[in-house]
């Protein structure tokens, strides 16, 4: 599909002022505003301080020290915050829901880290849209409930997938050659069927993230066994990174497919790889300090340990150590070894809201009235 010709079809880019009805966002960790708090209460990292300590001031179930980029997305487009499904007291659907879920896979794994799932999720709106409209049509328009036509013209965001590595690699026990042999098609073509799922529910506007450079976490780079050339002049993985740019690469031809199958949809790829590798790369352009170094941990290397992660306390060399925040989480790019800090989301979706980095290429300013973030 030509540039042009994607323009025009694109209903969520066409008004000058952005006035959108919804978001709807699958996903994981990354863009999880406290589903799994509300699924397993009492049982995630992020429920407690030094989680969200930068914006909010406490723990909001967000892996992250502040808002996640979902969050600067929304407020980007002048809508608030997107309340998660799963959240029963003082949540509002007026503009959209957030089925992201921490640990979420894109295929089904045995509950790898958590059993929302991507197909769980989209089960989930599918009951959510069912709902939505019964009481519609039973009451009416209710503000706190998106409108029918939200579910046409809303915007649908999806981010997921990276944990489908970590579950070949750590559960699996598959080398980076055979992941990308056997399994990221499998993930690539997941994410396509969400896709195709959404789109039979009526969805016509979709943002697809693909995965970022896991290659330069410090979870990757201290869980993984790394040979000495494996390396690049960044610090960062090469062997990981090579297996997360293979699946993009996949991703972006599952995208294209899609494109020319379906009719009257808009299915933008976002690559957010090269905005985050940036920041490693460059960090000083973005006011980053540490780049490999994670804010919150118990010093090393990476001031990162899998098993006393943030917050959390621990034996080490015999004495209990407790992980804490650094004094600047704005001048580092990783929050906890896995998630990024609530700078490095806002970064990124300023990046991502430039339009630079959609696939088709455009500009989101030249039809949006976009708000500062």
């Amino acid at each position: 599909m030509g540039i042009l010709a994607a323009m025009a079809i694109i209903p969520i880019l066409s008004h000058a002022r952005c006035n959108y009805p919804a978001i709807f966002n699958f996903g994981d960790s990354t863009s999880d505003t406290g589903a799994i708090h509300f699924a397993f209460p009492y049982n995630e990292l992020a429920e407690n301080r030094p989680y969200g300590e930068t914006f909010f001031g406490q723990p909001t179930a967000r892996y992250g020290d502040g808002r996640l980029s979902i969050d600067f997305f929304a407020k980007a487009l002048g809508m608030p915050f997107l309340s998660p499904y799963l959240q029963s007291v003082a949540s509002n659907f007026g503009h959209g829901a957030n089925f992201a879920a921490a640990g979420a896979t894109a295929r089904g794994t045995d509950s790898f880290i958590a059993p929302i799932s991507l197909t769980v999720q989209i089960n989930q709106f599918k009951v959510f849209k069912q709902q939505v409209l019964a009481s519609i049509k039973a009451h009416g328009p209710l503000s706190y409930l998106p409108s029918a036509e939200a579910f046409k013209s809303g915007i649908y965001t999806m981010e997921i997938g990276g944990n489908d590595f970590s579950y070949a690699y750590m559960t699996l026990n598959l080398t980076t050659a055979q992941v990308k042999a056997t399994v990221l098609p499998k993930i690539a073509k997941s994410i396509a069927g969400a896709v195709q799922a959404l789109y039979n529910e009526g969805a016509r506007n979709f943002i697809v993230r693909d995965v970022a450079p896991q290659g330069c976490g410090p979870f990757w780079l201290t869980y993984f066994p790394h040979s000495s050339n494996d390396f690049d002049k960044h610090g960062c993985s090469i062997s990981y990174n090579d297996a997360v740019l293979h699946y993009n690469t996949l991703l972006r031809a599952e995208l294209s497919s899609l494109r020319k199958q379906l009719k009257d949809v808009t299915i933008i790829y976002v690559n957010t790889y090269d905005i985050i590798y940036d920041f490693f790369a460059n960090p000083s352009k973005y006011g980053f300090k540490a780049t490999t170094t994670a804010c919150c941990g118990i010093g090393g290397k990476y001031n990162y340990r899998y098993n006393i992660q943030c917050g959390t306390s621990g034996i080490l060399n015999g004495r209990t150590v407790k992980a804490v925040s650094c004094s600047d989480p704005s001048s580092y790019i990783s929050w906890d070894g896995v998630h990024w800090t609530d700078e490095a989301n806002r970064l990124l979706t300023q990046h991502i809201l430039s339009g630079k980095y959609f696939e088709p290429l455009f500009s989101l300013s030249r039809f949006c009235d976009l708000k500062t973030i």
